[in-house]
């Protein structure tokens, strides 16, 4: 039996839809979307990479972007996130900078023209790193802020602390016996 016409227009019209996500269903990974007065059925949503190497990122109620249905019928479609709007506007205007910003407003920005990498946690924020074959950084490092070592700290050159250094520093007040040497020089 063919469709009628106006089932024709209908499921024509139902094949793209600009819509906002109006739900979510984060343990199916799926949300509704509103386009207009249509509330799609639950739907997944695209992300960048599902096979060996896997993300995971749920999309924001409110967010905009594409409902595709292939053939015609919300029940059977997808959306496509990701279309910028009044409600999460651009975080940038730079076609420099990569950015990504998370709702805690930590930021993960990396600018291809300055060479420069940006990772601002919020405030509280926690970093770890966990690598059981070691970290290796191949640079010189500034830290401002407190150090605590749980382990051996081994230096192939010296220690220099306050201007002296651990390796070479001499000490005053030098006497055979049980005194105590002066302070490092």
């Amino acid at each position: 039996m063919n469709p009628s016409a106006a089932e024709q227009r209908r499921q024509k019209g139902n094949l793209s839809r600009l819509g906002t996500v109006a739900e979510l269903d984060l343990d199916a990974a799926r949300c509704r979307v509103k386009s207009g007065a249509l509330l799609s059925d639950w739907v997944p949503w695209f992300v960048p990479r599902v096979g060996t190497t896997i993300e995971w990122s749920a999309p924001a109620v409110g967010e905009q972007g594409m409902l595709i249905c292939p053939d015609g019928d919300t029940i059977g479609g997808v959306f496509l996130r990701g279309v910028y709007s009044d409600s999460f506007a651009a975080p940038d205007n730079s076609e420099h900078v990569h950015l990504v910003r998370f709702a805690d407003g930590t930021e993960i920005r990396y600018d291809d023209q300055a060479h420069a990498l940006t990772a601002t946690l919020a405030s509280g924020g926690t970093a770890e790193i966990t690598a059981d074959g070691g970290v290796t950084v191949n640079a010189d490092v500034v830290i401002n802020g407190d150090v605590q070592v749980n382990g051996t700290l081994t230096a192939s050159e010296d220690v220099i602390a306050d201007g002296i250094s651990l390796k070479s520093h001499t000490h005053g007040g030098v006497d055979a016996g049980p005194d105590s040497t002066g302070e490092p020089q």
